[in-house]
Protein backbone atom coordinates (compact mmCIF):
# COMPACT_ATOMS: atom_id res chain seq x y z
CA UNK A 1 0.00 0.00 0.00
CA UNK A 2 1.14 3.57 -0.72
CA UNK A 3 2.43 5.67 2.15
CA UNK A 4 -0.02 7.27 4.55
CA UNK A 5 -0.50 11.00 3.86
CA UNK A 6 -3.19 12.03 6.36
CA UNK A 7 -4.32 10.47 9.63
CA UNK A 8 -7.25 11.71 11.70
CA UNK A 9 -7.24 10.42 15.29
CA UNK A 10 -10.32 10.66 17.52
CA UNK A 11 -11.03 14.04 15.97
CA UNK A 12 -13.89 16.24 17.09
CA UNK A 13 -14.73 19.39 15.11
CA UNK A 14 -17.11 22.24 15.80
CA UNK A 15 -17.37 25.63 17.44
CA UNK A 16 -18.83 26.06 20.93
CA UNK A 17 -20.26 22.52 20.60
CA UNK A 18 -19.01 19.56 18.52
CA UNK A 19 -20.66 19.16 15.11
CA UNK A 20 -19.03 15.81 14.42
CA UNK A 21 -17.04 13.58 16.76
CA UNK A 22 -15.18 10.27 16.72
CA UNK A 23 -13.51 10.98 13.39
CA UNK A 24 -10.91 8.30 12.63
CA UNK A 25 -9.56 7.89 9.10
CA UNK A 26 -6.39 7.31 7.10
CA UNK A 27 -5.69 8.58 3.60
CA UNK A 28 -2.89 7.17 1.46
CA UNK A 29 -0.94 8.59 -1.44
CA UNK A 30 -2.89 8.72 -4.69
CA UNK A 31 -6.33 8.25 -3.12
CA UNK A 32 -9.40 10.23 -4.12
CA UNK A 33 -11.59 10.70 -1.06
CA UNK A 34 -15.17 11.92 -1.40
CA UNK A 35 -16.54 13.85 1.58
CA UNK A 36 -20.31 14.22 1.71
CA UNK A 37 -23.29 14.64 4.00
CA UNK A 38 -26.32 16.87 4.45
CA UNK A 39 -26.03 20.63 4.95
CA UNK A 40 -24.76 21.39 8.43
CA UNK A 41 -23.25 17.92 8.93
CA UNK A 42 -19.74 19.39 9.34
CA UNK A 43 -18.05 18.96 5.95
CA UNK A 44 -16.68 22.48 5.70
CA UNK A 45 -15.85 22.54 9.41
CA UNK A 46 -13.78 19.38 8.99
CA UNK A 47 -12.01 20.84 5.97
CA UNK A 48 -11.24 24.08 7.83
CA UNK A 49 -9.79 22.05 10.69
CA UNK A 50 -7.50 20.11 8.33
CA UNK A 51 -6.44 23.35 6.64
CA UNK A 52 -5.69 24.97 10.00
CA UNK A 53 -8.32 27.67 9.59
CA UNK A 54 -9.77 26.58 12.93
CA UNK A 55 -8.58 24.32 15.72
CA UNK A 56 -10.21 20.94 16.31
CA UNK A 57 -12.02 20.57 19.61
CA UNK A 58 -10.33 17.24 20.34
CA UNK A 59 -8.03 14.74 18.69
CA UNK A 60 -5.15 15.00 16.25
CA UNK A 61 -4.60 15.72 12.58
CA UNK A 62 -1.35 14.19 11.35
CA UNK A 63 0.36 14.48 8.00
CA UNK A 64 3.11 11.92 7.54
CA UNK A 65 3.03 11.27 11.30
CA UNK A 66 3.47 14.95 12.26
CA UNK A 67 0.83 16.86 14.23
CA UNK A 68 0.00 19.75 11.91
CA UNK A 69 -1.26 21.93 14.77
CA UNK A 70 2.42 22.58 15.52
CA UNK A 71 3.18 23.72 11.98
CA UNK A 72 3.79 27.28 10.84
CA UNK A 73 1.58 28.61 8.05
CA UNK A 74 4.34 28.37 5.42
CA UNK A 75 5.06 24.72 6.15
CA UNK A 76 1.34 23.94 6.01
CA UNK A 77 1.13 25.66 2.60
CA UNK A 78 3.89 23.38 1.30
CA UNK A 79 1.96 20.28 2.36
CA UNK A 80 -1.71 21.16 1.67
CA UNK A 81 -3.27 23.13 -1.18
CA UNK A 82 -6.94 24.01 -1.44
CA UNK A 83 -9.54 24.75 -4.12
CA UNK A 84 -12.71 26.45 -2.91
CA UNK A 85 -16.05 26.54 -4.71
CA UNK A 86 -15.25 29.84 -6.40
CA UNK A 87 -13.22 33.04 -6.12
CA UNK A 88 -14.99 35.85 -4.29
CA UNK A 89 -13.22 38.37 -6.50
CA UNK A 90 -11.56 37.59 -9.82
CA UNK A 91 -8.16 39.30 -10.15
CA UNK A 92 -7.34 41.17 -13.36
CA UNK A 93 -4.21 39.10 -14.05
CA UNK A 94 -3.29 36.51 -16.64
CA UNK A 95 -3.98 32.83 -16.16
CA UNK A 96 -0.24 32.18 -16.01
CA UNK A 97 0.19 34.69 -13.17
CA UNK A 98 -2.84 33.31 -11.32
CA UNK A 99 -1.46 29.76 -11.49
CA UNK A 100 1.93 31.15 -10.40
CA UNK A 101 0.39 32.20 -7.06
CA UNK A 102 0.71 28.55 -6.11
CA UNK A 103 4.47 29.06 -5.90
CA UNK A 104 4.29 31.76 -3.18
CA UNK A 105 5.04 29.36 -0.27
CA UNK A 106 8.49 28.81 -1.80
CA UNK A 107 9.47 32.48 -1.96
CA UNK A 108 10.55 35.24 0.39
CA UNK A 109 9.30 38.73 -0.37
CA UNK A 110 9.46 39.70 -4.02
CA UNK A 111 11.99 37.14 -5.27
CA UNK A 112 11.85 36.29 -8.97
CA UNK A 113 10.42 33.06 -10.30
CA UNK A 114 13.02 30.35 -10.66
CA UNK A 115 13.33 27.87 -13.49
CA UNK A 116 11.70 25.31 -11.18
CA UNK A 117 8.75 27.68 -10.60
CA UNK A 118 8.18 28.10 -14.34
CA UNK A 119 8.50 24.34 -14.86
CA UNK A 120 5.89 23.63 -12.15
CA UNK A 121 3.52 26.25 -13.56
CA UNK A 122 3.83 24.99 -17.14
CA UNK A 123 3.40 21.39 -15.98
CA UNK A 124 0.24 22.31 -14.03
CA UNK A 125 -1.24 24.04 -17.08
CA UNK A 126 -0.51 20.96 -19.19
CA UNK A 127 -2.00 18.54 -16.65
CA UNK A 128 -5.25 20.52 -16.63
CA UNK A 129 -5.03 21.04 -20.40
CA UNK A 130 -5.42 24.79 -20.32
CA UNK A 131 -2.07 25.83 -21.85
CA UNK A 132 -4.04 27.69 -24.53
CA UNK A 133 -5.50 29.99 -21.86
CA UNK A 134 -2.27 31.02 -20.13
CA UNK A 135 -2.10 34.51 -21.71
CA UNK A 136 -5.79 35.29 -21.23
CA UNK A 137 -6.92 37.43 -18.30
CA UNK A 138 -8.81 35.64 -15.55
CA UNK A 139 -11.67 38.10 -15.96
CA UNK A 140 -12.21 36.78 -19.50
CA UNK A 141 -12.87 33.20 -18.42
CA UNK A 142 -16.07 31.26 -17.88
CA UNK A 143 -16.78 29.79 -14.45
CA UNK A 144 -15.75 26.35 -15.64
CA UNK A 145 -12.47 27.62 -17.10
CA UNK A 146 -11.70 29.61 -13.97
CA UNK A 147 -12.18 26.54 -11.79
CA UNK A 148 -9.74 24.65 -14.04
CA UNK A 149 -7.25 27.46 -13.44
CA UNK A 150 -7.68 27.19 -9.67
CA UNK A 151 -7.01 23.46 -9.85
CA UNK A 152 -3.86 24.21 -11.85
CA UNK A 153 -2.82 26.73 -9.17
CA UNK A 154 -3.19 24.03 -6.52
CA UNK A 155 -1.08 21.64 -8.61
CA UNK A 156 1.62 24.28 -9.08
CA UNK A 157 1.76 24.58 -5.28
CA UNK A 158 3.27 21.10 -5.45
CA UNK A 159 1.66 19.66 -2.31
CA UNK A 160 0.99 15.97 -1.74
CA UNK A 161 -2.51 16.70 -0.43
CA UNK A 162 -5.10 18.73 -2.37
CA UNK A 163 -8.39 19.58 -0.66
CA UNK A 164 -11.42 20.78 -2.62
CA UNK A 165 -14.49 22.27 -0.96
CA UNK A 166 -17.55 22.08 -3.24
CA UNK A 167 -15.51 22.67 -6.43
CA UNK A 168 -18.56 22.22 -8.72
CA UNK A 169 -21.35 23.83 -6.68
CA UNK A 170 -21.78 26.84 -9.00
CA UNK A 171 -21.18 25.06 -12.32
CA UNK A 172 -23.58 23.68 -14.93
CA UNK A 173 -23.88 19.91 -15.32
CA UNK A 174 -21.40 19.71 -18.22
CA UNK A 175 -18.69 21.46 -16.21
CA UNK A 176 -19.51 19.43 -13.09
CA UNK A 177 -18.68 16.29 -15.05
CA UNK A 178 -15.56 17.89 -16.55
CA UNK A 179 -14.21 18.86 -13.12
CA UNK A 180 -14.85 15.41 -11.61
CA UNK A 181 -13.37 13.73 -14.68
CA UNK A 182 -10.27 15.93 -14.30
CA UNK A 183 -9.92 15.20 -10.57
CA UNK A 184 -10.24 11.46 -11.25
CA UNK A 185 -7.61 11.67 -14.01
CA UNK A 186 -5.20 13.62 -11.80
CA UNK A 187 -5.59 11.11 -8.96
CA UNK A 188 -4.53 8.37 -11.38
CA UNK A 189 -1.79 10.21 -13.26
CA UNK A 190 -0.08 12.04 -10.39
CA UNK A 191 1.03 10.91 -6.95
CA UNK A 192 -1.17 13.51 -5.30
CA UNK A 193 -3.98 12.76 -2.86
CA UNK A 194 -7.37 14.48 -3.20
CA UNK A 195 -10.13 15.08 -0.67
CA UNK A 196 -13.24 16.46 -2.39
CA UNK A 197 -16.25 17.71 -0.43
CA UNK A 198 -19.37 17.71 -2.58
CA UNK A 199 -23.15 17.43 -2.56
CA UNK A 200 -22.95 15.68 -5.95
CA UNK A 201 -23.24 12.28 -4.31
CA UNK A 202 -23.67 10.33 -7.57
CA UNK A 203 -20.48 11.86 -9.02
CA UNK A 204 -18.62 11.21 -5.77
CA UNK A 205 -19.64 7.54 -5.78
CA UNK A 206 -18.56 7.12 -9.41
CA UNK A 207 -15.07 8.53 -8.86
CA UNK A 208 -13.91 8.26 -5.24
CA UNK A 209 -11.80 5.37 -3.94
CA UNK A 210 -12.86 6.15 -0.35
CA UNK A 211 -16.02 7.80 1.00
CA UNK A 212 -16.35 9.93 4.13
CA UNK A 213 -19.99 10.30 5.19
CA UNK A 214 -21.04 12.70 7.97
CA UNK A 215 -24.43 12.04 9.49
CA UNK A 216 -26.02 13.44 12.68
CA UNK A 217 -22.70 14.04 14.42
CA UNK A 218 -21.12 10.75 13.40
CA UNK A 219 -18.39 9.95 10.89
CA UNK A 220 -18.17 6.92 8.61
CA UNK A 221 -15.29 6.01 6.29
CA UNK A 222 -14.77 3.12 3.90
CA UNK A 223 -15.32 1.91 0.34
CA UNK A 224 -17.98 4.12 -1.33
CA UNK A 225 -20.36 1.26 -2.12
CA UNK A 226 -20.00 -0.18 1.38
CA UNK A 227 -20.78 3.13 3.13
CA UNK A 228 -23.62 3.99 0.71
CA UNK A 229 -25.22 0.59 1.31
CA UNK A 230 -24.67 0.26 5.06
CA UNK A 231 -25.66 3.84 5.90
CA UNK A 232 -28.58 3.93 3.42
CA UNK A 233 -27.27 7.21 2.07
CA UNK A 234 -29.81 7.64 -0.72
CA UNK A 235 -32.72 7.01 1.62
CA UNK A 236 -31.36 9.60 4.07
CA UNK A 237 -31.00 12.15 1.28
CA UNK A 238 -34.52 11.47 0.03
CA UNK A 239 -37.47 13.53 1.22
CA UNK A 240 -41.26 13.24 1.24
CA UNK A 241 -41.52 14.18 -2.44
CA UNK A 242 -38.03 13.19 -3.61
CA UNK A 243 -36.74 9.64 -3.85
CA UNK A 244 -33.75 7.86 -5.34
CA UNK A 245 -34.62 5.57 -8.24
CA UNK A 246 -32.19 2.63 -8.10
CA UNK A 247 -33.12 1.51 -11.61
CA UNK A 248 -32.50 4.91 -13.20
CA UNK A 249 -29.66 5.77 -10.81
CA UNK A 250 -30.84 9.27 -9.90
CA UNK A 251 -33.11 11.28 -7.63
CA UNK A 252 -36.65 11.88 -8.87
CA UNK A 253 -39.71 13.82 -7.77
CA UNK A 254 -42.53 11.66 -6.48
CA UNK A 255 -45.51 13.10 -8.35
CA UNK A 256 -48.93 11.80 -7.26
CA UNK A 257 -50.03 8.79 -9.32
CA UNK A 258 -53.66 8.37 -10.26
CA UNK A 259 -53.58 6.10 -13.35
CA UNK A 260 -51.78 2.89 -14.31
CA UNK A 261 -50.21 2.11 -17.67
CA UNK A 262 -48.37 -0.85 -19.16
CA UNK A 263 -45.34 0.50 -21.09
CA UNK A 264 -43.93 -2.00 -23.57
CA UNK A 265 -40.51 -0.60 -24.39
CA UNK A 266 -38.06 -1.36 -27.19
CA UNK A 267 -35.23 0.14 -25.12
CA UNK A 268 -34.82 3.15 -27.38
CA UNK A 269 -34.19 6.75 -26.40
CA UNK A 270 -37.77 7.52 -27.48
CA UNK A 271 -39.00 4.91 -24.99
CA UNK A 272 -37.04 6.59 -22.18
CA UNK A 273 -38.64 9.99 -22.87
CA UNK A 274 -42.07 8.44 -23.29
CA UNK A 275 -41.69 6.86 -19.86
CA UNK A 276 -40.61 10.25 -18.52
CA UNK A 277 -43.68 11.92 -20.04
CA UNK A 278 -46.04 9.32 -18.60
CA UNK A 279 -44.61 9.58 -15.08
CA UNK A 280 -44.61 13.38 -15.17
CA UNK A 281 -48.31 13.31 -16.07
CA UNK A 282 -49.29 11.09 -13.15
CA UNK A 283 -49.13 7.62 -14.71
CA UNK A 284 -47.80 4.72 -12.67
CA UNK A 285 -46.00 2.04 -14.66
CA UNK A 286 -47.63 -1.29 -13.95
CA UNK A 287 -47.00 -4.14 -16.37
CA UNK A 288 -49.27 -6.62 -14.61
CA UNK A 289 -52.56 -4.94 -13.75
CA UNK A 290 -53.09 -2.17 -16.28
CA UNK A 291 -55.32 -2.52 -19.30
CA UNK A 292 -54.03 0.77 -20.69
CA UNK A 293 -51.07 0.01 -22.96
CA UNK A 294 -48.40 2.22 -24.52
CA UNK A 295 -46.10 0.39 -26.91
CA UNK A 296 -42.87 1.66 -28.44
CA UNK A 297 -41.78 -0.05 -31.63
CA UNK A 298 -39.52 1.14 -34.45
CA UNK A 299 -39.46 4.69 -33.05
CA UNK A 300 -43.27 4.88 -33.11
CA UNK A 301 -45.56 5.30 -30.08
CA UNK A 302 -48.74 3.21 -30.15
CA UNK A 303 -51.51 4.29 -27.78
CA UNK A 304 -55.30 3.77 -27.73
CA UNK A 305 -55.27 2.27 -31.22
CA UNK A 306 -53.33 5.19 -32.73
CA UNK A 307 -49.71 5.58 -33.81
CA UNK A 308 -47.67 8.70 -33.07
CA UNK A 309 -44.30 9.49 -34.61
CA UNK A 310 -43.60 12.50 -32.43
CA UNK A 311 -43.64 13.02 -28.69
CA UNK A 312 -45.63 16.23 -29.03
CA UNK A 313 -48.52 14.43 -30.76
CA UNK A 314 -48.43 11.74 -28.07
CA UNK A 315 -48.47 14.39 -25.32
CA UNK A 316 -51.61 15.94 -26.81
CA UNK A 317 -53.25 12.48 -26.80
CA UNK A 318 -52.22 11.93 -23.20
CA UNK A 319 -53.70 15.31 -22.24
CA UNK A 320 -57.00 14.41 -23.91
CA UNK A 321 -57.04 11.01 -22.19
CA UNK A 322 -56.47 12.42 -18.70
CA UNK A 323 -59.40 14.82 -19.16
CA UNK A 324 -61.85 11.97 -19.68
Amino acid sequence: MNKEILHLKELSVGYSQPICSGINASVHQGELVGLTGKNGSGKTTLIHSILGLQNPMNGKIEIQSENIQNWELKKRAKEISVVFSRLNQIPAITVFDLVALGRLPYHNGFSKRSELDVERIENALQLVRIEHLKNKFATQLSDGQLQMVMIARALAQDTELVIMDEPTSHLDIENQFKIFELIYKLSKETSKTFIVASHQIELVLQNASQLWWLDEGRFYAGFPEQIAYEQRIFEKLSQEKIRFDYQEGNFQFQHPKSRKVNLISDGSELAYWTKHALERNGFELDNNKSELIVKIENFTINFEGKSFESLSEFMVAIGLYTKK
